[in-house]
């Protein structure tokens, strides 16, 4: 009698183990970053979240790398444009750093849209790529950059609304990171890390605290001085000058067949960039009307073109430490992210210059993506009671355009006149070639930025901080993960967490102590009456004042915000996901596509230094243009 209890005691047990595991197994987490050049997906199916994970060769889960420029061709579904592709027709990037912009960006078709709404559109399309026969639906981790405010992810949230992602948690880019260094590396004691984060166009410094006081100090630090494109045009101006040094050539610079000739180079040195982070030397093929060259790079000539900006972005790191009371001894590391991270003379500068270890990942530019799949699939494990249904596939719809502006004239403003270069001297030819590319990158900026009119001024996002109470709860994954079932239980708005590492109610509600999300009390709810009761019950706190009837105030009606149209087209199939796009595809660094559109304008600007100022006007400082 006794084994047969014994052995119906291990059936149950088993069973029990059974359920667990399935229900673990039916939890994913998608992380997804968004940024001006390239776009990442990653998918944490991991029954184990908090496991450390090995991160020697690869992060070892599905990801999922494209430009950010969506792919409006007529007739198909939208969709992020790959790393390789050159062509521009149908492509519209532009919007990552435009989020909250009330002026539209105007597609191939003279349609306008928000850039939110393409914001939106492109997560979509990542989630549909990525997710595309999994057996769970995921929990969708969208990250957002630290100097985003809270009027930023309000209408980012409100796009993802429009768009169909509803459910997604946004968390800023350092929080995820960090998640991604405490999976990597263990939970960190109590310390400073400054995040490093070069991008294509930018750098962005963030320090956050470790430990017993975690959180982030200060605003940070946002430079458009240092970034991957920089890198690109010095590069592209050294294999400039050393081909006229042993060619002879002439050619005219805005001749159309040459201005393509050098968007292709442009993005050839990039490649080249890309592939001296893990290799000594490369070849470079340079094509340009009547001049076929091949030529060779090593990794020495580049770190010594760049060399001079990154030690420019270390004295950043010294004096946002100054801004914040702080000094270099205080740090106890420095984590880089960022496609353009990921060349190895910026981790050895850093480490000699500031004396500290340098933490990073084989692929700078994901770590934010991966540390929200990290995190979402911490809610998920969370949140699950119930096994769910298999995930249907996600449709994906094309972003509703608004209405077309009554001129577009504006829009080709910047076409250049032919100069006539072909009896220039060699070092006119050169310095020309590269004023070309600026010409194509300011042209790049008309679309969507040249309609914008004195009386409407484009949003900031740098000068004010994200906003927050400061008796907010600390933004765990539980506490996430609670506040998102008590919001989606009573219909509410989900919080979205600070750069700090707080809960941020949204509009209308507020976080009560047990961590529910509930309307807020001394909010009038829609229609009048009376605000709510407090939250545990009891009559309304009575007015500070008396009721004295103010004086009816003047009928001028409120300026009403642009509203974009729902997104209302038939779903179109999303495209079949074969495996993870893995493996040596350069992170995106700054730069892919020859410095036209997407954001990069402006950042060869001032090409002049160094070739002995042939052309007035266009010399100054290398500038990157986020």
């Amino acid at each position: 009698m006794r084994g047969n209890e014994n052995c119906h005691a291990d059936d149950n047990k088993s069973d029990v183990d059974g359920d667990e595991n399935a229900e673990m197994a039916m939890s994913a987490g998608l992380g997804i970053r968004i940024g001006t050049v390239t776009s990442v997906a990653a998918l944490d199916t991991s029954r184990d979240p908090q496991a450390p994970r090995d991160y020697a060769t690869d992060e070892a889960m599905p990801t999922v790398i494209r430009r950010s420029a969506l792919d409006l061709s007529p007739g198909a579904a939208p969709a992020l444009a790959s790393l390789s592709e050159r062509h521009q027709r149908y492509l519209l990037g532009g919007f990552a750093d435009r989020v909250g912009d009330p002026v539209p960006l105007i597609d191939e078709d003279g349609r306008t849209h928000l850039a939110e709404d393409l914001f939106a559109t492109a997560t979509r399309a990542l989630i549909a790529e990525i997710s595309a026969g999994s057996e769970t639906e995921p929990t969708v981790v969208v990250t957002h950059p630290d100097r985003w405010t809270s009027y930023t992810t309000d209408v980012l949230r409100e796009a993802l609304a429009r768009a169909g992602v509803s459910d997604a948690t946004l968390v800023p880019e350092s929080f995820a990171a960090m998640r991604w260094l405490e999976g990597s590396r263990g939970t960190p004691g109590d310390g400073l890390t400054a995040i490093y984060d070069l991008g294509a166009n930018s750098l962005g410094i963030t320090l956050m605290r470790t430990g017993s006081e975690a959180g982030t100090i200060g605003n940070g630090v946002h430079s458009q001085d240092f970034g991957g494109s920089q890198f690109d045009h010095l590069i592209t101006q050294y294999i400039l000058e050393t081909v006229s040094s042993s060619q002879s050539f002439e050619f005219d610079p805005f001749d159309p067949d040459t201005v393509g000739a050098l968007v292709e180079l442009r993005a050839r040195c990039s490649e080249a960039k890309e592939r001296l982070s893990s290799e000594t030397s490369t070849s470079l093929s340079v094509e340009l009307p009547g001049l076929n060259y091949e030529t060779r790079l090593v990794r020495d000539e580049i770190e010594d073109l760049i060399r001079a900006p990154i030690l420019g972005s270390v004295e950043l790191i010294r004096e946002t430490l100054h801004t914040a009371g702080l000094d270099s001894s205080d740090l106890t590391q420095v984590l880089l992210t960022g496609g353009s991270s990921s060349i190895p003379l910026v981790a050895e500068l850093i480490s000699s210059q500031l004396r500290v270890p340098v933490a990073t990942g084989p692929h700078p530019g994901r770590i934010p993506a991966i540390g929200g799949a990290m995190l979402g699939n911490e809610i998920a494990h969370t949140t699950i009671s119930d096994v769910p249904p298999a995930a249907a596939a996600v449709d994906v719809t094309r972003p509703a355009p608004r209405p077309a502006p009554t001129s577009v004239a504006s829009a080709s403003a910047a076409a250049a006149e032919p100069t006539g270069m072909s009896v220039r001297k060699k070092a006119g030819i050169v310095f020309a070639s590269v004023a070309a590319l600026a010409v194509i990158a300011a042209g790049g900026l008309s679309i969507g930025t040249a309609l914008s009119s004195p009386e409407t001024p484009a949003v900031s996002e740098n000068t004010a901080d994200t906003t927050g109470t400061t008796t907010a709860p600390r933004a765990t994954a539980q506490n996430i993960a609670d506040a998102t079932a008590s919001a989606n239980e009573s219909g509410l708005p989900a919080p979205s967490v600070a750069a700090d590492g707080t809960l941020i109610p949204a509009p209308g509600t507020v976080i009560a102590p047990d961590g529910s999300v509930v309307a807020d009390p001394t909010v009038a709810p829609v229609g009048g009456g009376a605000p709510a009761a407090p939250v545990g019950g009891g009559a309304p706190a009575a007015p500070a004042v008396p009721n004295i009837p103010a004086p009816p105030a003047p009928n001028i009606p409120a300026p009403q915000p642009p509203q974009a149209p729902a997104y209302t087209p038939p779903p179109i199939s999303p495209p079949q996901y074969n495996g993870p796009t893995l493996g040596d595809v350069g992170d995106g660094v700054g730069g892919v596509v020859g410095g036209v559109g997407d954001g990069l304008g402006g950042v060869v600007g001032g090409v002049g230094d160094g070739l002995g100022n042939v052309v007035g006007g266009l010399t100054g400082p290398l500038v990157g243009g986020s």
